[in-house]
């Protein structure tokens, strides 16, 4: 199961609490199959994470345009090609119903993509959010 680690902290409290909203996301959704349960929130989970994502997704590249993080386009491309992934789950979800084996196979996708993407693109924006407009993207409630 994977969790949040400060490793993945962008420097932007915004992002970094969705970031955190995203591995409960996850953990919620693992526990659920680990317990019996998954088919009951399957459907579930592939809208409200494929919602989630897109407003998260639309923030962080905001955020890395604002203060011009070279890993902006890198960033966008990864999440164009996240969100036609995660489509690819909801067509066969709509296709064949719940099937246990392509949930365990999305809960680990979303682990594996969650973590090598922070970890590897968002961070990136460490060193250029102090270039941020003063109180943007400063509190996850804005």
């Amino acid at each position: 199961m994977l969790r949040w680690k400060e490793e993945y902290a962008t420097g932007v409290p915004r992002i970094d609490e969705q970031h955190r909203m995203l591995f409960q996301m996850g953990e919620d959704f693992r526990v659920a199959l680990d317990e019996g349960g998954a088919e009951r929130v399957y459907e579930n989970l592939l809208d409200s994470h494929g919602l989630y994502v897109q407003a998260h997704f639309g923030l962080e590249e905001r955020c890395m345009a604002a203060c011009s993080c070279p890993a902006g386009r890198r960033n966008s491309d990864a999440h164009a090609r996240f969100i036609e992934t995660l489509g690819a789950w909801r067509g066969r979800h709509d296709a064949h119903g719940y099937r246990e084996g392509d949930a365990r196979e999305l809960v680990d996708f979303l682990d594996r993509w969650l973590s090598g993407h922070i970890a590897g693109v968002d961070v990136e924006i460490r060193d250029y959010a102090a270039g941020l407009p003063a109180g943007w993207a400063a509190s996850p409630t804005r």
